[in-house]
């Protein structure tokens, strides 16, 4: 059962951004990776701590996910913002873990 499961997934793309935002992190599957997420399908699939959305990523990342790793210094909802992967820059920079898979 479980074969067969994870058979049906084989060939399916998942694009994924963590996104860290101020004190808080996102996890995004995007269409394309591009910083700039305007007009992007993008769909939020975790809000949370940096720890909890890293974690996330990495089971993505073992599970076949590629991932990128961006930030965006807005408040509110960025999923249509800007976003940046110059990561030393951004607020809390050394509390980051970033990840890339992929």
């Amino acid at each position: 059962m479980i074969g067969e499961q994870a058979s049906s997934l084989e060939g399916i793309n998942m694009n994924v951004y963590l996104v860290y935002q101020a004190g808080i992190a996102n996890v995004f599957l995007v269409d394309a990776f591009d910083l700039n997420a305007t007009g992007l399908n993008v769909g939020r699939l975790l809000q949370g701590s940096f720890h909890e959305c890293e974690t996330f990523v990495r089971g993505m990342a073992r599970a076949g996910a590629s991932v990128r790793t961006a930030h965006c210094n807005q408040a509110g909802d960025i999923s249509g913002a800007q976003w940046f992967d110059d990561l030393e820059n951004a607020p809390f920079s050394d509390s980051h873990c970033p990840v890339k898979a992929n």
